[in-house]
């Protein structure tokens, strides 16, 4: 497939009207309490969504806005998911390798979880009859792995194989679901605050260049209703 590289301008204009409340897109955050996650429910607010923040541990989370609810549903525990999804538009996946699970956290070796979290996660999708999945993938993960500066896809199977395995059984599960879904390939992401554009694209190049997860989480958001992006792997560089 031919390369498609653009630039994604991801804030509204000063003044920019939202919709009504009963008129706005209700989008589920999984992996809300992560270093992304976190930043996919702000952003999700600030376009005037209606949200709703999955978590392992609500009694931890700080944030509070009239149109978020934050429900204890962990992917990892996919009985805590049943009845969570029902009536929203999209789903945000922005679960990491490690579980949120603070039972899971204490098991420094586990292996990574991301597959068995978004396996969970599209089975209650299907049964709760929402249909659009926004995925947080990785770069270095099936035909990226080539695309990568100076061969870093392949230097990542070898540092880190299951994490790679992992992100590999992830993104193939949702491919092979029959959910409208589109899959973000980000490089590094780092803490760093936003401040610059986001270069995405089909068989796009890649490198070392560290994505600010602000900006990732924002992209997602703005996926999440764009129907000209469903069913498309795009790296993030």
């Amino acid at each position: 497939m031919a390369t498609m590289t653009y630039r994604f301008a991801h804030r509204l204009a000063p003044g920019t009207p939202s919709a009504p409340r009963d008129e706005r897109p209700r989008i589920a955050v999984a992996g809300a309490a992560g270093a992304t996650g976190q930043h996919a429910v702000r952003q999700a607010l600030a376009l005037g969504h209606r949200v709703t923040a999955l978590v392992a541990e609500p009694a931890r989370w700080a944030l509070a806005h009239e149109a978020l609810d934050v429900v204890r549903a962990d992917p990892l525990e996919p009985d805590s998911l049943h009845g969570v999804l029902a009536g929203h538009d999209a789903v945000l996946c922005t679960v990491g390798h490690q579980p949120e699970s603070p039972g899971a956290r204490g098991a420094r070796r586990a292996p990574p979880q991301a597959a068995r979290a978004t396996r969970h996660l599209v089975a209650a999708m299907g049964e709760a009859g929402v249909s659009r999945l926004v995925l947080m993938g990785a770069a270095g993960v099936g035909s990226s792995v080539a695309a990568g500066r100076l061969g870093l896809g392949r230097w990542l199977h070898w540092l880190l194989p299951e994490v790679m395995a992992d992100k590999e059984r992830q993104e193939a599960l949702v491919r092979g679901s029959a959910l409208r879904w589109t899959v973000l390939r980000p490089a590094r992401l780092s803490h760093a605050p936003s401040g610059t554009d986001v270069c995405i694209g089909e068989n796009l190049r890649w490198g070392w260049r560290a994505i600010p997860r602000e900006d990732l989480a924002a992209l997602m958001v703005r996926l999440a209703t764009d129907g000209a992006s469903v069913g498309k792997v795009l790296t993030v560089a």
